[in-house]
């Protein structure tokens, strides 16, 4: 997964055939990238949200036992 942030992050960076909006917006870091493909994979599981004091933000949670 952190390989698929890292790319995602450069190719935003360089803006080589990706969408000219990026550079009208703070391009995301590595580790923001990696959160968030890892809350899109988890968001099929079943589980719920709860508020993370680190990121500052609802993270899905997966339930143990389903």
């Amino acid at each position: 997964m952190n390989d698929l942030a890292k790319y995602l992050n450069e190719r935003m960076k360089t803006g080589e055939e990706v969408n000219t909006t990026f550079h009208l917006i703070k391009v995301p870091s590595t580790d923001e990238l990696e959160f968030w493909i890892q809350q899109h994979q988890l968001s099929h599981c079943a589980g719920h949200y709860e508020w993370s004091k680190r990121f500052k933000k609802n993270i899905w949670v997966k339930d143990n036992g389903r």
